[in-house]
């Protein structure tokens, strides 16, 4: 049972150490639809590049018109070369608006599928890092509308950091503490160079978290019944977790914690980050595509339509969409 559920760590604490290298953030993609909602996403960008030292780039793609939403003729009354213009000059205000002083960001435009044309952009600039803010649609509005920023996080070629537009335009930018959810996996391990990496530059603590997931014949036996298996699991979880965190404190000299729950992984995720204060989730992606993606689902992808509190989602290798 303890071996399905859940790995244990004490074998592995001499290769996550090892394994740990600083990730390089030289360059940063940001877009906007120049709706209000977006403009967290850009700000969070532009402070997070000012305080690493990384160019930005603002993208923003023109969406050709559905033939079934009856406004064709109105759209194509102006020239493409018009409308680019048009962006173009919106795009360069917001960045006037944003960088307050810092070096001026480069500008880009493209016409597409939004989602198709962000991944698109990143791979062919070879950037390290795509911010997006994301409208956090959940139910039937989420069926309806989808959602640009969960795809951009299946198909991107790098990782990616959304921002929920609930935070506010005038939210300042924070980064005191920093979840990272554990499954003792080797995948959920890259989280932490970047997870480390931005706790050492500004000076935040790291909190590792390992959900025991609780099954359906868990409910169905009771909440004592329950407890016999889920609490062995949890009890050894947190001491491979702490075992961890000390060895990680020890060799990047931050300040790192452990905190174990039970339930489902993307639930339990978002509640503590919301209890525990936490200004960041960093967690990886399998970046499944297709049958396997329905079959599988994404904690990342849950994570990311649920969380009140910015997500990077780090994608361990970088790949073509």
């Amino acid at each position: 049972m303890k071996a399905t559920r859940s790995n244990t760590l004490a074998n592995a604490q001499p290769q996550i150490t090892a394994a740990v290298a600083r990730p390089k953030l030289k360059r940063v993609l940001t877009t906007t639809d120049f709706s209000e909602e977006a403009r967290s996403g850009v700000r969070y960008a532009v402070r997070l590049s000012e305080k690493l030292g990384a160019a930005v780039t603002l993208l923003h793609v023109i969406e050709p018109p559905s033939r079934l939403s009856g406004v064709e003729s109105v759209i194509l009354a102006r020239k493409d070369t018009e409308v680019a213009a048009l962006a173009r000059e919106k795009l360069a205000a917001i960045a006037r608006r944003e960088r307050k002083g810092n070096p001026a960001a480069a500008l880009a435009i493209r016409s597409g599928k939004a989602f198709n044309e962000i991944t698109t952009a990143a791979s062919e600039s070879d950037s390290d890092l795509i911010v997006i803010a994301t409208h956090g649609y959940t139910g039937v509005e989420h069926v309806l509308l989808g959602s640009t920023a969960e795809r951009v996080v299946r198909h991107a070629p790098c990782s990616v950091l959304s921002v929920p537009t609930q935070m506010g335009k005038a939210a300042p930018f924070r980064l005191k503490k920093i979840l990272v959810p554990m499954d003792f996996s080797e995948l959920s391990k890259a989280a932490l160079p970047w997870a480390t990496f931005l706790a050492e530059r500004f000076t935040a603590e790291v909190v590792l978290l390992h959900v025991v997931e609780k099954f359906p014949i868990d409910y169905l036996l009771g909440r004592e019944l329950a407890s016999h298996t889920i609490m062995p699991l949890m009890k050894q979880a947190e001491a491979d977790l702490e075992r961890a965190a000390a060895d990680l404190a020890k060799s990047f000299g931050v300040r790192i914690s452990a905190v174990v729950r039970a339930g489902k992984p993307h639930v339990e995720i978002c509640e503590a980050a919301k209890m525990l204060g936490a200004d960041l989730i960093v967690l990886t992606t399998h970046g499944y595509t297709g049958l396997k993606h329905v079959w599988l689902g994404s904690t990342a992808e849950r994570v990311v339509r649920q969380a009140r509190r910015p997500v990077l989602i780090v994608r361990p290798t970088k790949h073509r969409p």
